[in-house]
């Protein structure tokens, strides 16, 4: 390890000296006089417990699920608005004295400085799922005491004002919304109602529910038609045999006859047989005939006394035997043809609807099934509806979760800030370490020779002997006291300057949080000093060489 030369090192510091003076005083002064002059600040703060909801979830649940992160970092950004700001401000009362007034922008960037959201954020190294209680807390900095404590009231009273609001404001937004959608969804059950009855309505006779009694009554029909084909068929097979037996007999056989026409068929059967043995001008067959004449007058009579006159007073026609034995038929006929023509219509009224019957199911199945789905999901929303009430009421109760103020502001008895001892201490230490950091700077930089050693290791040979600059005793005089001159300039400058802009331009410590705010502007960066290259190699010493000579000490008071 080579040997350091203390006494070089030292001669230069000492050669130096005035520079770390003036670098060190003039931190030293400027850091003494910030702890002096910079205003006191003083701090109030206040803690709030995330209490939990207080009626069992198994009973009653919340509709509000916000996690208190959230609704801390909610709160907050509410609280650091334009309009929050300039009022709590205004209640504070914190600039009510400036003059002239603090434009509203340079209001609010001095109030965000001074209030401090503790907690707000999560413990990014904490599990959020491990259990504990969640606890936060606002602060407030202010010039005086009574401000301080004033302004964590305020911002107390905001936070637990907020999440009041927020909840509640959330659980009535739940709740009016799912009582508009039950009132929507009661209007579509009313009209899908509508559109079921309608449809109902205008396909009455084609209704799925009716299928089965449609397929009953057409069989019915069908059976009645059978029933009424067969009975006409037998009465024209009656209507026929009637007809036969009155051609071949000249009677009815179902017709009852009177005594005299009873009589009268007699004679004429007597005459029949009379005149197979008398001949035609004979008197029994005279007597007949004569006989079967009155007869004859007299059943005419008979029937004309039977005949009914219509509705004009008009006597009907005398009818035959066989017309009356007919007349019926013909109308039991007249009347199954009716019967069977309405048979048809009603069968191919039955038939156009039980083949309209499964559009019509399809149709109404889809309206039921639409209909279906909406009560649902009208059951749900007044389910929904019901809870989401519930969770109104306890939010509006404060039975739900909240922010609970567990420690209030209190006047602070001493000032929170600035630590005028660190300012100070930091400014002298920051001012020596300057100061001595320009000192190696410089000596870096500078590569003159000071010392017979390096007259050697640049010339490659020893010298006899080195004389350093003397100075007169008027040149030190005159240095000392321009040093004396400069350092009492600093002492009493820095710190009057700083005393005038704090009191006549702007005070520093809103300066310097004007300057923290300000993002840091990229410097180019400076290119290094360029190495010193290597010392030249030494010359071969000669043969003969003279013994070297004491090599003095630096003057210590040089010319710089």
């Amino acid at each position: 390890m080579p040997n350091i030369d203390l006494k070089f090192y030292i001669a230069v510091f000492l050669r130096r000296l005035p520079y770390f003076l003036v670098i060190a005083t003039l931190v030293a002064a400027v850091g003494v006089t910030l702890a002096a002059i910079l205003p006191p600040t003083w701090r109030s703060s206040a803690s709030m417990l995330v209490e939990p909801q207080q009626i069992p979830g198994e009973l009653a649940e919340s509709t509000v699920a916000v996690d208190p992160y959230e609704q801390a970092q909610i709160i907050e950004q509410r609280i650091m608005t334009r309009d929050n700001l300039l009022d709590l401000a205004d209640r504070i009362g914190l600039y009510a004295d400036e003059d002239p007034p603090l434009p509203a922008l340079a209001i609010i960037g001095d109030m965000r400085n001074r209030i401090e959201f503790i907690g707000f954020e999560p413990d990014v190294t904490v599990e959020r799922d491990i259990p504990g209680a969640t606890i936060i807390g606002v602060a407030f900095a202010a010039p005086t005491a009574e401000f301080a404590v004033k302004g964590a009231n305020e911002m107390v009273n905001l936070v637990l004002q907020e999440n009041v609001r927020l909840r509640t404001d959330r659980a009535g937004d739940t709740s009016s919304f799912f009582q508009a959608e039950v009132e929507r969804l009661g209007a579509e059950i009313e009209r899908q109602s509508a559109r079921i009855a309608e449809m109902k309505t205008a396909n009455v006779d084609a209704l799925p529910d009716s299928l089965d009694a449609r397929r009953a009554q057409q069989q019915v029909e069908q059976e009645r038609m059978l029933a009424l084909e067969r009975e006409e068929a037998a009465l024209r097979n009656q209507r026929a045999t009637v007809v036969w037996v009155f051609e071949r007999t000249g009677r009815s056989a179902t017709v009852e006859f009177s005594p005299e026409e009873e009589e009268l068929e007699a004679l004429k059967s007597e005459l029949r047989q009379q005149r197979a043995i008398y001949a035609p001008t004979s008197p029994p067959i005279r007597l007949l005939e004569t006989r079967i004449a009155a007869l004859e007058g007299l059943v005419e009579d008979q029937r004309s006394s039977r005949a009914t006159p219509d509705a004009d007073g008009n006597v009907a026609p005398v009818l035959s035997d066989l017309d009356v034995e007919l007349a019926p038929i013909d109308a039991r006929l007249g009347f199954i043809q009716e019967e069977k023509a309405l048979i048809e219509a009603t069968f191919a009224e039955l038939d156009a609807s039980i083949q309209a019957t499964p559009a019509n199911e399809m149709l109404l199945a889809g309206l039921e099934r639409e209909l279906a789905n909406l009560e649902g999901q009208y059951e749900a929303a007044r389910a929904n509806l019901g809870q989401a009430a519930i969770g109104e009421r306890i939010e509006v109760l404060s039975k739900g979760e909240r922010f609970s103020l567990i420690e209030q502001p209190t006047e602070p008895t001493a000032p929170d800030s600035p630590n005028r001892v660190l300012i100070a201490s930091a400014g002298v230490v920051g001012g020596a370490l300057l100061g001595l950091g320009f000192i190696v700077l410089l000596e870096t930089l500078n590569r003159s020779i000071r010392r017979p050693a390096e007259i050697a290791e640049r010339l490659g040979a020893q010298p006899f002997a080195t004389i350093p600059y003397i100075r007169t005793r008027a040149e030190r005089r005159w240095k000392r006291g321009v040093i004396a001159g400069v350092l009492l300039g600093i002492v009493v400058a820095i710190p009057l300057g700083l005393l005038a802009v704090h009191t006549f331009v702007q005070p520093l410590d809103s300066l310097l949080m004007g300057l923290e705010e300000q993002p840091p502007e990229l410097a180019p960066a400076a290119s290094s000093a360029p190495a010193a290259g290597p010392a030249p190699a030494a010359s071969p010493a000669p043969a003969a060489e003279p013994a070297p000579a004491a090599e003095p000490a630096p003057d210590p008071d040089p010319e710089p």
